[in-house]
């Protein structure tokens, strides 16, 4: 759930700013390198920061996970919604102009059908991101103090400190077999649909 959270709150967001980044050349040119400077900060490094602020909220560790989680991962969305929207042809923005489509009839019939195999590509990588994520996201010592959530990554990490080896493989072989199962029955048919219905030639 954490990880879908994640995601979800990514692409609210790095949907519409990657389309305007990507439509708009000197936007562009002023965003793309401060996108690229912020995605370079590694999110661990933020994350003691945050931690203190959010505990003392109501989500507690639960949100302070979902934010480790976003940093880390919103921006291979957002690069690759820019990307989406920088490669629609030109041709294609000025007939939909032509035809004086609304904004909303826009989005429907040009730009989500030309940003859907970039966005899958996007959460790909945003979900491997934010498992791996979730091994520091869940479980934190900072201070000499360790908080910790209910959770798959909070698991592993407390069997590495505590060195229960056959909880930890067992922990692991489970995530791995989560993220294989997912890639196997959800992200392979969105590829497939992405290259059947949404392949721009």
């Amino acid at each position: 759930m954490r990880v879908a959270s994640s995601l979800l709150i990514a692409l609210a967001w790095t949907v519409p700013v990657g389309v305007a980044i990507g439509f708009n050349q000197r936007l562009a040119r002023w965003c793309q390198p401060v996108v690229q400077i912020a995605a370079s900060v590694p999110a661990t490094a933020l994350f003691p920061v945050f931690l203190v602020a959010i505990l003392q909220l109501a989500g507690g560790m639960n949100l302070a996970a979902i934010v480790l989680m976003l940093m880390g991962t919103q921006w291979y969305l957002l690069f690759n919604v820019i990307a989406g929207a920088t490669a629609i042809p030109q041709d294609l923005k000025y007939t939909t102009a032509l035809l004086n489509m609304g904004r909303l009839d826009r989005w429907r019939t040009l730009i989500l059908p030309s940003l859907f195999p970039y966005l899958v590509t996007g959460a790909i990588t945003s979900t491997g991101g934010a498992w791996n994520a979730s091994i520091v996201a869940e479980y934190s010592t900072f201070g000499g103090r360790t908080v910790q959530t209910t959770g798959l990554g909070a698991l592993i990490s407390q069997a590495t400190a505590e060195g229960a080896h056959p909880l930890l493989l067992a922990a692991t072989l489970t995530m791995i077999l989560i993220v294989t199962l997912f890639n196997r029955f959800v992200w392979r048919r969105l590829y497939r649909l992405a290259e059947d219905r949404y392949r721009m030639e």
